[in-house]
């Protein structure tokens, strides 16, 4: 990145971030694999994901087969994110810039410009929440609770990772408790969710079921983009199966919980925002539960949005030094970075405020469409091809072994993409296979199997071909 970080004071007790896109040396790694745990816990314990669950019900469509439908969907999504967790330790590097080696050092900008755009959207969808529940806690407006949210996102992604690994343990603990208490009320209660139920039972219904399964994947597969950013200072000797299983595990306990809540909620209290049919039911438990409650609200939104803007940071980062080269990893160069994310990302959750339900699931599919074809190359490169064998400096080379642009990655990446508009359904598009299949939507599936496989066979030969042999990737010493 054209800087010298071998004077960096960071470790695992300093709270204020040094570093930003380069490598984290190995004398300067620490923490324990075990974090990942509570960190994705945290992460989707929070509306947004039972916003998602919620998208799943639908008039006429079993409540049993929404559950199932928005399970399987976690469970097989963050299978895909949780391998590239497993991927930061071994690189000591955020997860966008190793796209470089997929796309070349200019043609990674493409996948980037789209991680950027989805850290916003995510961020706009999540503020929208978090300022509802702000309003609701301080009988303000959500305008300002919305500004609230944003300063305080702000100040904790300038503190960086150290500071976001420990407030997501803090509020895990918080989470929990919470949504015990709440699920138990849905679950048991005499007057719970049982008894306001409206969505009629029916038999299987293929369409619903398979849209349910494809909202709550690409839920969990949005996170891969920077899922390993959270990873890259735990020491390299973490093994990838332990990285593998802890981001697993908690993505998928507090995914599966979370989205499970969120069907049961829209059932229990149909065609409520998110925020309001949340607060409504938990108000049956008395008002103590309730501004609880809405607490748990506003430190999820505020935990996985200062991801979104870290996110956000790294990324717009990693596509201006792919011009600019010279960036010193100053506290300034965050600052310069992380406001101007987080201005634009508050400016689109105001635009959000008018239908945010329709807003969020178009944006959901956005992403499905694009998203996945580069999680199956960055997959297939890594574990495949490379077995995770790369130069660090070839990354921030524009004349390196990476070339300018790849155009196996970039072939792969629109041949994936174009794979999947038979199987598309959205408000904007319904595909010819989407239509017979009752409008289920399983592009996902086929972006997967098409772009791994062409990028697979592709880059193969390319490789082969080559005669720069591979090293393991080093931290700078």
């Amino acid at each position: 990145m054209g800087t010298d970080l071998s004077e960096s004071h960071e470790d695992g007790n300093f709270m204020v971030e040094v570093h930003s896109i380069d490598v984290i040396p190995e004398a300067e790694r620490h923490g324990t694999v075990r974090s990942l745990f509570p960190l994705w816990f945290g992460a989707n314990a929070m509306m947004v994901t039972i916003t998602t669950g919620m998208l799943a019900v639908v008039t006429g469509f079993s409540l049993g087969w929404a559950l199932v439908s928005v399970s399987l969907g976690v469970v097989i999504g963050a299978i895909f994110m949780a391998y590239h967790s497993a991927q930061g330790p071994h690189l000591g590097l955020p997860q966008m810039i190793q796209s470089r080696a997929q796309f070349g050092y200019y043609g990674a900008s493409l996948p980037l410009i789209l991680v950027l755009a989805m850290y916003i959207g995510f961020f706009a969808s999540g503020g929208v929440l978090g300022g509802e529940a702000i309003a609701m806690l301080f009988h303000t407006t959500v305008s300002a609770g919305i500004i609230i949210m944003s300063i305080l996102n702000l100040l904790l992604a300038l503190f960086g990772y150290n500071m976001i690994h420990r407030f997501e343990k803090v509020v895990s603990v918080l989470f929990a408790i919470v949504f015990i208490i709440f699920t138990a009320f849905l679950l048991f209660d005499r007057v719970g969710a049982v008894g306001h139920i409206v969505v009629k039972p029916s038999g299987f219904m293929l369409g619903p079921f398979l849209l349910g399964m494809a909202l709550a994947a690409i839920y969990e597969i949005t996170y891969a983009p920077y899922v390993a950013d959270y990873s890259r200072y735990l020491p390299s000797s973490t093994s990838i199966r332990n990285a593998f299983w802890y981001t697993y595990g908690g993505t998928v306990v507090s995914g599966v919980w979370m989205m499970i809540l969120g069907v049961l909620v829209q059932a229990w209290a149909p065609n409520a925002d998110p925020v309001t049919g949340f607060a409504t039911v938990a108000g049956h438990l008395g008002i103590w539960f309730k501004m609880l409650a809405l607490i748990a609200v506003g430190l999820g939104i505020l935990s996985v949005n200062t991801l979104n803007i870290y996110g956000g940071f790294m990324s717009s980062l990693t596509i201006v030094n792919a011009f600019v080269h010279k960036l010193e990893a100053t506290l300034a160069l965050r600052v310069w970075f992380i406001v101007p994310v987080t201005i634009v990302a508050t400016y689109l959750t105001f635009l959000y405020k008018v239908n945010l339900l329709a807003s969020y699931e178009n944006f959901l599919f956005f992403l499905l469409y694009f998203m996945i074809p580069w999680t199956a190359i960055n997959l297939t490169d890594y574990y495949l091809l490379r077995h995770g064998r790369y130069r660090a400096q070839a990354f921030f080379d524009p004349n390196g072994e990476y070339h300018k642009l790849n155009w196996a990655g970039l072939g792969s990446f629109f041949i994936g993409f174009l794979a999947e508009i038979p199987f598309m359904n959205s408000s904007v598009y319904e595909g010819p296979v989407a239509k017979l299949l009752g409008g289920g939507d399983i592009s996902w599936i086929i972006g997967v199997l098409v772009s791994g496989w062409v990028y697979y066979v592709w880059m193969k030969g390319q490789l082969s071909a080559s005669t720069a042999p591979n090293e393991p990737i080093k931290a700078a010493q």
